[in-house]
């Protein structure tokens, strides 16, 4: 589901822009080598990753806080209280990728964009979204990057929703020369 562009003003673009330059050289290396598929109690897959993260500053808790976004994440879930609880920049370098995954289960819906144009896109696999997380793990454990996914477009400055807790994702290595921000922004309906 992709947020309308005038829902997010132009300016904060900008503003997301700067932060995340001042976050990169404080952001944290995220790099779990346990190999393969981990089936966690929580429903999600946990599974090999590198790159950079940080949880960003004013203007990615402005874009999170947002009352138009939070309409729209109403409208595609159909919970009137959806709360943002987990957001942040994602950096990826030279080499860095993310394998195969699901999203931590009170993630309800996932929202992400990266900041420039050109961005490589995310392998998706939106018909295994019924299958049990073990039925996933089993299925996918020598494919840690499946050749047989779809292509997940990451636009620039535009928002797209999509249920990572259900729909196994990854993110392949990236080129020589390769440099990504991306943010991602994870709603739960806390009103249970």
């Amino acid at each position: 589901m992709d947020v309308p562009c005038d829902v997010v003003e132009a300016g904060l673009w900008d503003d997301l822009a700067e932060e995340a330059g001042r976050c990169r050289r404080h952001a944290v290396v995220r790099h779990n080598q346990r190999p393969g598929l981990l089936v966690m109690r929580d429903g999600s897959i946990t599974s090999p990753q590198r790159c950079t993260v940080h949880p960003g500053g004013a203007a990615l808790k402005e874009l999170a806080l947002s009352k138009s976004l939070a309409e729209i994440v109403g409208e595609a879930t159909g919970q009137a209280r959806m709360t943002p609880i987990r957001f942040g920049f994602k950096f990826y370098g030279p080499g860095n990728f993310m394998h195969v995954h699901r999203d931590d289960r009170k993630c309800d819906i996932t929202f992400s964009c990266g900041l420039r144009e050109g961005l490589a896109p995310m392998g998706w696999l939106p018909r295994l979204r019924w299958l049990t997380s073990d039925q996933v793990a089993e299925r996918l454990a020598d494919a840690l990057f499946p050749t047989r996914g779809d292509a997940f477009p990451i636009l620039s400055r535009q928002l797209t929703g999509f249920d990572g807790r259900r729909i196994p994702h990854w993110r392949t290595p990236l080129g020589p020369v390769s440099r990504e921000v991306l943010i991602t922004i994870c709603f739960a309906d806390l009103s249970a």
